[in-house]
């Protein structure tokens, strides 16, 4: 099998150096040159939860070529449709299109491949890009894993084949609930990645403050609301099941409850810097319209009410224009306070 890794930045990187570590014939795709020359040079040094050094082959968008069997692509939101238009030609009919990014990629992907090529899932690892050719593994190895689907929801000969390959990474589930899974991740980042980066800082950051965790448990409140008004039955990933059941409460009883349930399931995320806040510190766009915003978005549709995640794509948008420091996002987290 053939592979393209579309969109090696931290957990692309990780990904595709861990399969070509497995005797799989990976090419990472990446339109940093910088480090697509040093991940050839120097090999994929990953940091933190691993520790090892792997030779991998790396190549710009334009260098592309052959056909390639898998395509799992990791790109960011808005050059989604074009990396997949870029790399189409170097795919056959059967070629799997395997999305990971955050948000709802299938629905972009599907004008550019036919519904039946794709799959898409969730990550349940963190990564954090260091610099040219270093990343870093954020979380514990054991975090190492990937749940995911068919866009047609039934299990075929070719999701076993892709689970297969996953599964020389670290543990994988497969689901015929693609869309409870995306929801999951939605709900995931829309709540610690989008409420970390309005307040510039770490995981861990928030879960030893007594006021962001207050923030934390209503803000997962939302998207399970939101979950639930869409109609979709959330799958549960690396613990969190963002269903009323779980992260919803009427009284200080039952919220400290779900605070608790939030820490739980973080708490091997501590060192955690999420890609939205990654971004803005490099002076990039980051893609908080298609995780707070599309939370937002189904919310209005859906006529529920989300006065943080509505605040949140408000300051990150700020902090992301310069309209606000972000060497003083803390500060924000009394806006948030204002809320509850």
């Amino acid at each position: 099998m053939r592979i393209a890794l579309v969109g090696a930045g931290a957990m692309g990187t990780i990904i595709g150096s861990l399969l070509t570590e497995k005797g799989y014939d990976v090419e990472l795709v990446d339109s940093y040159r910088e480090h697509v020359e040093a991940l050839n040079k120097n090999g994929a040094k990953i940091i933190g939860g691993i520790e090892k050094t792997i030779p991998v082959k790396a190549v710009l968008p334009e260098e592309v070529s052959g056909l390639y069997d898998l395509v799992i692509s990791i790109t960011k939101h808005g050059g989604l449709i074009e990396s997949l238009e870029n790399i189409k030609p170097c795919t056959h009919e059967n070629t799997v299109i395997l999305t990971l990014q955050n948000g709802m990629p299938e629905e972009k992907s599907k004008k550019v491949f036919p519904e039946e090529n794709l799959m898409g899932g969730g990550m349940e690892f963190s990564g954090t890009f260091i610099g040219p050719g270093v990343t870093k593994l954020a979380s514990d190895a054991d975090t190492l894993g990937v749940s995911f689907g068919s866009y047609l929801g039934p299990v075929t000969d070719k999701v076993l084949e892709v689970k297969e390959v996953l599964g020389k990474i670290g543990h994988v589930e497969i689901t015929e609930n693609l869309k409870g899974v995306r929801w999951t991740k939605l709900s995931d980042n829309s709540t610690f990645s989008g409420f970390q980066t309005a307040l510039g800082c770490s995981v861990g950051e928030i879960l030893d403050d007594d006021m962001a965790m207050d923030c934390i448990a209503h803000i997962g409140m939302e998207c399970a609301r939101v979950v639930e008004a869409q109609g979709v039955t959330p799958v549960e990933l690396f613990g969190l099941l963002p269903s009323p059941e779980r992260v919803c409460f009427t009284n200080e009883y039952e919220k400290e409850k779900v605070k608790a349930y939030w820490k739980e399931v973080y708490s091997p995320y501590r060192g955690q810097i999420a890609s939205m806040l990654q971004d803005i510190r490099n002076g990039k766009k980051c893609e908080i319209n298609n995780i707070n915003g599309e939370t937002v978005r189904m919310a209005d549709e859906a006529g529920v009410e989300v006065p943080f995640n509505r605040k949140i794509v408000e300051v990150v948008t700020k902090l992301q224009d310069k309209e606000m420091d972000l060497s003083n996002a803390w500060s924000n987290l009394e806006e948030f306070r204002r809320l509850i």
